[in-house]
């Protein structure tokens, strides 16, 4: 039987049947002989903190750790590990499985991924994004905004209907995920002891543990009750204090704040704003009342694994080869009652008018079949173009590449690629001629046709 997996380090959900099988947080324990992973290496975290690791899954890699480990010498190794653990529990192992992974997968990190699922006997036949999977469940109206939470990252993926659901661009909030979240609320636990008992509970492992273990049950109780009583065994006495859900809620406003602001700018020209947001931000003390002061927004929590449920459920549209794999980033997923699609894409422009290079401070790069990756500081391992750090220029700004209906330009930044002056959204296609300007003031860069004496490109 067919499963998916979402890939998520907050949790790996694993589904079957249209059902949750298994979650696990991405976190693992490198000090014994071989890796410890998932509840029991985060119950023993702040017990051992050097040989703790949370980002293996955000950066997937078959590279060297920078401090050796005894249990793994790569990110590779202790993702290998717990997928392997997470087959076995689940009853899984050798079954065919469709991925749903995060937005900023390089092509590289997808390849380390395909080749750890089929060492830890979950091969895998699909792949696609875990976004766009997860706001698949039902019809979508034209817009539509899908918000996750990672452990070190909040991410907001943006969605449009043009005939059938498409990605068009993700922003990362990094150091605003499930972690910051969870240490903020530590954090002020920490302080009304130490105001009320002068005990500080981050000062001993044991009692910092004790914290972490004890958030997920007060999180819950703060979704029945106002108030709560917390307790924490010290010198021979029980020690404690109370708070209130306006206590959490204060604690984590600054991530909330920062997931408004993204949500605000992702919300399209004129016309309300549709957010889906995964389950692990379902009863966040403040969160929902924080979203609800956004002008003309609908907002709709997503079920528990809803990206691996999704990917099940285009598992037709999904499946392939093993041998031949690409990442899905558009679903035929139906439009909701009484809303319009957006326009299809324009008409192909005419060879003639198509441009073969792009041109930036004098020099020429090619417009191929491979993506140019544009901005101040792209990642290695992509075809890069490196422009001037500034103002509106993000680090990943843009792609160009060219296919069969010609030349594209899409936009992956922050503060906007303005196409001919013009702010675009999403994937454009590109004429010769035409002038591109990054951020604002920004830096600018223009398409041109190179062609011989005879006039062929």
């Amino acid at each position: 039987m067919t499963h998916a997996l979402e890939i998520n380090d907050a949790g790996l959900v694993l589904v079957r049947d249209g059902q949750v099988v298994a979650e696990e947080p991405g976190c693992a324990m490198l000090d014994g002989r071989e890796p410890q992973t998932g509840v029991a290496a985060a119950q023993r975290a702040k017990l051992q903190p050097l040989y703790a690791e949370t980002r293996f899954w955000q950066e997937l890699s078959t590279a060297a750790l920078t401090r050796p480990m005894p249990a793994a010498a790569t990110y590779a190794d202790v993702a290998h590990a717990q997928l392997a653990q997470l087959a076995r529990e689940a009853g899984a192992a050798g079954s065919e499985t469709l991925y749903a992974v995060p937005a900023w997968y390089t092509r590289e990190q997808l390849a380390v991924l395909l080749g750890v699922a089929r060492e830890a006997g979950l091969p895998a036949v699909g792949l696609v994004d875990a976004g766009l999977a997860g706001a698949a469940l039902e019809p979508v109206p034209a817009s539509v905004v899908q918000l996750e939470l990672t452990l070190h990252r909040a991410v907001v993926t943006v969605l449009e209907h043009a005939g059938e659901l498409r990605r068009v661009r993700y922003e990362m909030l990094p150091q605003h995920g499930w972690l910051a979240l969870q240490q903020a609320w530590i954090d002020m636990i920490a302080a009304a002891f130490v105001r009320k008992t002068r005990f500080d509970p981050l000062h001993e492992a044991a009692s910092e543990q004790r914290l972490w273990d004890g958030l997920p049950g007060q999180l819950a109780a703060l979704e029945r009750d106002s108030a709560l009583t917390i307790e924490l065994p010290a010198a021979g006495a029980t020690l404690a204090i109370e708070l209130t859900r306006a206590d959490f809620a204060a604690a984590a406003q600054n991530v909330y704040d920062a997931v408004a602001h993204v949500l605000q700018r992702a919300r399209p020209q004129g016309g309300p704003l549709h957010v889906r947001f995964s389950h692990r931000w379902m009863g966040l003390p403040g969160f929902a009342d924080r979203l609800a002061e956004l002008r003309d927004c609908e907002l709709r929590p997503l079920p528990r694994g809803a990206a691996a449920l999704g990917a099940l459920a285009f598992e037709r549209v999904l499946r392939r080869d093993p041998a031949q794999l690409t990442l899905v980033q558009r679903l035929p997923v139906p439009l909701a009652r009484g809303h319009v699609g957006l326009a299809e894409p324009a008409a192909r422009i005419a060879p003639e008018d198509r441009p073969t290079h792009v041109v930036y401070c004098g020099r020429a790069w090619l417009l191929g079949r491979v993506p140019l990756h544009v901005g101040s500081a792209v990642a290695a391992g992509q075809r890069t173009l490196i422009v001037a750090a500034g103002p509106g220029v993000s680090r990943a700004h843009c792609r160009l590449a060219c296919d069969a209906d010609g030349p594209w330009l899409e936009d992956q930044s922050t503060y906007g690629t303005f196409l001919n002056g013009e702010r675009i959204g999403g994937r454009v296609a590109l004429r010769a001629g035409d002038r591109l300007r990054l951020g604002n003031p920004g830096v600018e860069l223009e398409l041109v046709r190179v062609v011989d004496d005879d006039g062929a490109a």
